[in-house]
């Protein structure tokens, strides 16, 4: 029996999209490859490219980073057989003329836009390249009539030792004075936490610790696993789960999110996920001390990335 033919093309992601890989590999009727949007990186050849590339941009329009992510993807593809099913996650960098050669080399070229139409306006002017788009933004199913759904579940692992009680990573932008205010709060409550927030410079903060090293995947399992309770704080132009909420179920640890849409999910417990209002962020002691609940195994297992491959490719 001639097995299914399945390429990702995705941003590497600090390894999360590897899990969609890792999971379909474990599927006997299927062959599963991957190529990453951002790997390898494109790197100057010395000055006179890098002038070369400015000249390019500000005389013709032409970006000589991008032009060298879409001929690598073509000429990746290129060699592989005629594939029964293309998955693209961040279609929207990559230009027409790409996206066209991908839809040439497929049966079915599918999309999860795991980021909404809001924060990538390009995601709306290709809609017609696809024969099926996913996305996790309810918004955006109602919208423009995408299949749904969310995020997944790619560790599970259960530790009951903490080395603190609160634990969030995230990246400078618009939301560091929002978690700066919850540290504040944390910490004139007397309760330990551990917030790093990445800028790749150092930066000045009272509050948090700031990184100029991003952590891999496997480093921030590791700092989740010695944490009680995970905080996210949500981007204000999207309404779908981050991977946050789903390492929080993976881990069976509490989850304090801005994100008002979580209760609506069949996962919820009021124990142990806690919507907080940004601005004036309050919680209560009893959300703290009491324990996890955990969650029936017929709900986690729906959001497993084992159950997600199947329900996605419908293997």
């Amino acid at each position: 029996m001639n097995k299914k033919q399945i390429l990702i093309i995705a941003p590497y992601a600090f390894g999360y999209t590897t899990h969609i890989d890792d999971a379909l590999k474990k599927i006997g009727s299927v062959e599963s490859r991957i190529i990453y949007l951002d790997k390898p990186a494109f790197a100057y050849k010395g000055l006179f490219h890098k002038a070369q590339n400015f000249v390019s941009k500000l005389l013709f329009g032409k970006n000589l980073k991008k032009t060298f992510v879409f001929d690598r993807i073509k000429s990746d593809v290129s060699n592989l057989p005629h594939q029964d099913v293309i998955f693209i996650i961040r279609p929207d960098i990559l230009d027409d003329s790409t996206l066209n050669y991908l839809k040439s080399r497929t049966d079915s070229f599918i999309a999860y836009y795991y980021d909404s139409t809001r924060r990538f306006s390009r995601k709306v002017d290709i809609i017609p390249f696809f024969d099926t788009i996913y996305s996790y933004d309810k918004s955006d199913v109602e919208t423009y009539g995408f299949r749904f759904t969310t995020n997944y579940i790619f560790n599970e692992e259960v530790h009951t030792k903490s080395n603190y009680q609160f634990f969030n990573i995230s990246t400078v932008d618009y939301r560091l004075p929002t978690i700066e205010k919850l540290a504040d709060y944390i910490k004139e409550k007397g309760w330990s936490y551990n917030i790093q927030i990445f800028n790749g410079t150092p930066l000045e903060s009272d509050s948090v610790e700031i990184i100029t090293t991003q952590k891999s995947i496997e480093e921030v399992g590791e700092l989740i696993k010695a944490s009680d309770i995970i905080i996210e704080i949500q981007r204000t132009e999207q309404i779908g789960l981050s991977f946050r909420i789903f390492e929080a179920l993976g881990y069976n640890k509490k989850l304090i999110t801005t994100n008002a849409d979580v209760v609506n999910y069949d996962f919820y417990h009021p124990q142990n996920i806690l919507v907080i209002d940004p601005e004036n962020p309050k919680i209560p002691e009893e959300f703290v001390n009491s324990p996890y609940l955990e969650i029936d195994r017929s709900i986690l297992d729906f959001y497993k990335i084992d159950t997600w491959v199947k329900r996605v490719f419908e293997l």
